[in-house]
């Protein structure tokens, strides 16, 4: 039974700005489907949307309290599926990083990104000290490093990647010493140059081509060069929906997935991208304002994380499009074509708002 309080209380603000988002991605995918002659896109679309919809409202009624508490339960049940992936994985574009589940295809290690903001939350969330100690810290790398390495294992370099922000931006808020922070990033600069050789030949290529775009124009900088094209080309108002040459004639691969947002700035123009890029910033501040509001530890870091994880998917989805970022192969939250990305966020969604809900309840 939904209470009187919840339905008052409830963020209906947060909520409605998180489905005009998923719409314009249905739409996106739907203009991309004409192109391609596949209109069961946009239906799978519409379907998944529908499907983590239900799922946010789900999380929402589940006390957030209770997810972080048994956080490390499913911390060691995403270490088994991660790697389950890695035995009985489907590989999909040089990745194994997908399994199926009952006739569903799978990508764990987007839902472990949850998991791993559950964690740390349920970690730090009895903290009393200003800022970690060198044990906490070495706490927080020992529960990142087996997904992380895990999924590198899957050949998942970009998804990887992404935790760093998500686990950047807890640390943050959890309170890290200057000092301690100042030799991190020097060790990391370091250490750079050792990343680098380690990196496969054309991952190398991607960062190259970002820095010099005529470097391999018909090979790995292809995507990208046809993205900035597409974005040019839509000028102010863009073309119309459906009517973008490079979308439609598929000069731009993947337009559906992770180029999503130049499908969309070739089709609505300056005008429309700003607007998308507006909604992002409005649904960013309003995960401000939840933190700003919640009611213990957990709770701040729950949301500290969600709001990591949506931005730096945001800054570098769009970064590659715009051709300043590489193309490694993140989708743009809610926009994108796929399940297991928009499953995640709308998870993501209703941790959120479950913390609103609860930001004036103890028990």
């Amino acid at each position: 039974m939904i209470s009187e309080r919840a339905v008052r209380e409830f963020d209906y603000p947060l909520l409605a700005l998180v489905l005009c988002l998923a719409c314009v991605g249905v739409l996106g995918v739907y203009s991309a489907s004409l192109g391609s002659g596949d209109s069961s896109l946009y239906l799978k679309q519409m379907m998944r949307v529908g499907l983590g919809l239900a799922v946010c409202l789900v999380v929402v009624f589940i006390d957030y309290r209770y997810l972080v508490d048994n956080a490390f339960a499913l911390y060691a049940g995403s270490l088994a599926l991660l790697f389950t992936v890695l035995l009985v994985g489907t590989e999909i574009n040089g990745s194994k990083s997908w399994v199926s589940l009952a006739g569903v295809r799978l990508q764990p290690s987007e839902l472990t990104k949850i998991v791993i903001i559950l964690v740390l939350a349920r970690y730090l969330a009895d903290l009393n000290e200003r800022f970690l100690t060198k044990r906490q810290l070495l706490g927080i790398a020992a529960f990142c490093l087996p997904p992380v390495v895990l999924i590198i294992l899957q050949r998942d370099l970009g998804t990887a990647v992404m935790y760093v922000p998500i686990v950047g931006g807890i640390v943050l808020v959890a309170g890290i010493r200057r000092k301690v922070l100042l030799t991190t990033i020097a060790v990391v600069l370091l250490a750079a140059p050792v990343g680098w050789f380690a990196l496969k030949d054309y991952q190398r290529q991607r960062v190259l081509v970002t820095l010099d775009p005529e470097l391999d124009p018909q090979g790995i900088g292809y995507q990208t060069r046809q993205s900035q094209i597409a974005i040019g080309s839509g000028g102010v108002m863009g073309r119309g929906l459906g009517n973008g040459l490079q979308t439609q004639l598929d000069y731009l691969p993947e337009s559906h997935t992770d180029f999503i947002f130049a499908l969309l700035a070739e089709e609505t123009g300056l005008v429309g991208a700003a607007l998308i890029l507006a909604l992002y910033l409005v649904f960013l501040l309003r995960l401000v304002g939840v933190a700003e509001s919640a009611r213990d530890r957990a709770g701040i870091l729950v949301v500290v994380g969600v709001f990591c994880m949506i931005f730096s998917h945001v800054f570098i989805n769009v970064g590659m499009a715009l051709g300043i970022m590489p193309a490694i192969g993140i989708p743009l939250p809610l926009l994108s074509y796929g399940g297991s990305s928009i499953l995640t966020t709308f998870i993501a969604i209703g941790l959120v708002l479950n913390i609103h809900l609860h930001r004036y309840v103890y028990s």
